[in-house]
């Protein structure tokens, strides 16, 4: 019996992280439930502190997303050793126990001040990473790509939900969540459209090879919207949904911008 689960655990986690394979629905799942247990218990002590999720509280959210994606992607590079702390999960882990401690220490002691100390804490490592990144950028012109496709996207989705009534896009924050993901999708387009790469989740990967790989941000986009729809019309607490709205948001900028440093890097 002990054997058997050595035997599970090593096909299922450790072997696809050892040969790079991409990630299995066994993966998904476990992560899956592993965040949602860590963001009750992190919502329950925030409530405790009564710290607000609002868009104040998505501005440290983002600076350590965006940490994430840029330490992940100079793993990729070479400049970072790879290990189990400095890929995923192992990252996510590392990094989102260090922003959950840095809220949390941050709020007893600042208050309402806060987001802004926990901002600037994230953003001395991801201003010195930055340097790094720039020293290796090969394919710059993918950032323009991603950019253009991220801004018509999001423009044409504002067009639609004012033209249609459709109120989805009620806050700052569900702006945020649709650029998220729409930066996730657009990288991964063109990383695998122009330059070549390949897709490690399991469904996204079935969707670009059925349907095309530029199918993917129109399937994105209507899954977003749908959610997003949900949450603002069935969710009537604001900080149980924004914590969900940010996580959404975090879900796709993560790994979108690590595609587009590793794609910029030409790694």
């Amino acid at each position: 019996m002990i054997q058997e689960i050595k035997e599970f655990i090593y096909k299922y986690y450790i072997e696809p992280a050892e040969k790079g394979t991409g990630y299995n629905i066994v993966q998904e799942i476990t992560y899956g439930i592993i965040l949602a247990l860590a963001l009750y218990l992190f919502y329950k002590a925030l409530r405790k502190l009564n710290i607000n999720i609002d868009e104040r509280f998505a501005i440290p959210g983002i600076v350590f997303t965006v940490l994430i994606a840029l330490m992940r992607a100079l793993v990729d590079c070479g400049y970072i050793e790879r290990s189990f702390l400095t890929i995923t999960p192992g990252i996510v882990f590392l990094i989102g126990g260090f922003f959950i401690a840095t809220i949390l220490i941050t709020g007893v002691v600042f208050k309402e001040k806060y987001y802004k100390v926990s901002a600037v804490i994230g953003l001395i490592p991801l201003l010195y990473f930055f340097g790094i990144f720039l020293q290796h950028i090969t394919h710059l012109e993918a950032l323009l790509y991603v950019i253009i496709l991220v801004t018509a996207f999001y423009y044409l989705v504002k067009f639609i939900d004012k033209s249609l009534k459709l109120n989805i896009l009620q806050s700052k924050i569900d702006s945020y969540v649709i650029v998220g993901q729409l930066i996730d999708a657009s990288a991964t387009t063109i990383g695998i459209g122009i330059y070549g790469y390949w897709e490690q989740h399991p469904i996204p990967r079935f969707l670009m090879e059925t349907f095309g790989v530029y199918s993917f941000i129109p399937f994105k986009l209507l899954v977003i919207l749908l959610a997003l729809y949900i949450l603002n019309r069935e969710v009537k607490d604001e900080n149980i949904k924004n914590i969900i709205k940010l996580c959404i948001m975090a879900l796709g900028l993560a790994p979108g911008l690590r595609d587009l440093f590793r794609t910029v890097m030409g790694v």
